[in-house]
């Protein structure tokens, strides 16, 4: 199994940013959003949300065809770097920006330094807005672009500074939230998100890649379609502490490789599919600043990484 692969769910999972702060008008409740499934609601014209995020992923082995856990001892460990800022371009749609940058290591080998990964531009379309008290099912849609600006081939000195992948992907994506107020006088708010990416066509590939090519390989790799859905609830204890709790899954077809080299030929990656756990907790220093820490693992799949990533962010929005 490559690198690419073994890292994989646990980096697209991961560098998807939270919500903004929400405060409903008349209740004491902050939010930052959970660590995984992205905002729903929109931002107000003119505001910008940053949410820095510090993400420590290590594989602890791999979920063979038939779902069966093995453990590796070459552990592959990457400390990351993400980046995304929104902006409220207007009411109902906000525009985001995630820069990525990471360093990888396996078995005493490391990569040159934290290298940039892929970045993303993604808008966001809000189709229903919550009710003035900030209760209401709220509804919006996505396209987000990846943009290719990782290194992914031509890795001649050190097979571990590929951080991307190559494909310019386009993901369509669905979201739903709302908040409740219980009886208790507690805020409860799900969050849910239905991702889809078509294969986003061939990738060139010269010498070793991320996709496990040798020296002197002349080819190109075809990645597959990738569906996600993630499901989240918060439960505000009080207006500063806030428990999450959420549910993730990933799937991938089988990226193709074609191309010249001395004992290799066309191969393909299985396609795979991965279930991840991600519990968290919020601290919010006031209704603009919040602090969420918490750790995504896996906890099941098929043709996946098996991989543990505790992870900090910090909310802010000017």
């Amino acid at each position: 199994m490559s690198l690419r692969r073994s890292l994989s769910f646990a980096l697209i999972v991961s560098s998807v940013p939270a919500s903004v702060l929400a405060t409903p008008a008349d209740r004491e409740a902050n939010f930052t959003g959970p660590l995984v499934t992205p905002a729903v609601n929109s931002l107000p014209a003119g505001m910008v949300n940053v949410e820095p995020y510090l993400i420590h992923t290590s594989t602890r082995g791999w979920y063979d065809g038939d779902g069966n856990r093995h453990l590796d001892p070459a552990t592959a460990r990457q400390w990351q770097v993400s980046l995304p800022v929104i902006y409220g371009l207007t009411e109902n749609i906000s525009v985001q920006l995630t820069l990525n940058a990471a360093r990888t290591s396996v078995g005493g080998v490391h990569s040159d330094g934290l290298r940039m990964g892929d970045s993303a531009v993604r808008v966001q379309a809000r189709l229903k807005a919550p009710e003035a008290d900030g209760t209401g099912l709220v509804l919006a849609a996505s396209l987000a672009q990846r943009l290719p600006t990782g290194r992914y081939h031509h890795l001649d000195n050190n097979a571990l500074n590929g951080m991307g992948d190559g494909a310019a992907r386009s993901t369509l994506a669905f979201g739903a939230q709302q908040l409740h107020w219980l009886d208790n006088g507690h805020a409860l708010r799900w969050r849910g998100q239905l991702a889809w990416s078509p294969a986003p066509g061939r990738v060139r590939l010269r010498g070793p890649s991320v996709y496990g090519t040798p020296p002197g390989f002349h080819g190109y790799a075809r990645p597959g379609e990738t569906w996600s859905a993630s499901l989240a609830a918060e439960y505000a204890l009080d207006a500063r502490w806030v428990l999450v709790g959420e549910g993730i899954w990933n799937r991938s077809s089988g990226d193709r490789v074609n191309g010249t080299a001395s004992g290799h030929g066309a191969y393909t990656f299985p396609s795979g599919h991965a279930f991840s756990l991600a519990p968290a907790v919020e601290y919010h220093f006031s209704p603009k600043v919040g602090l969420i820490a918490g750790v995504q693992f896996s906890v099941g799949g098929r043709n996946a990484s098996d991989y543990v990533a505790p992870q900090v962010a910090l909310n802010m929005v000017f």
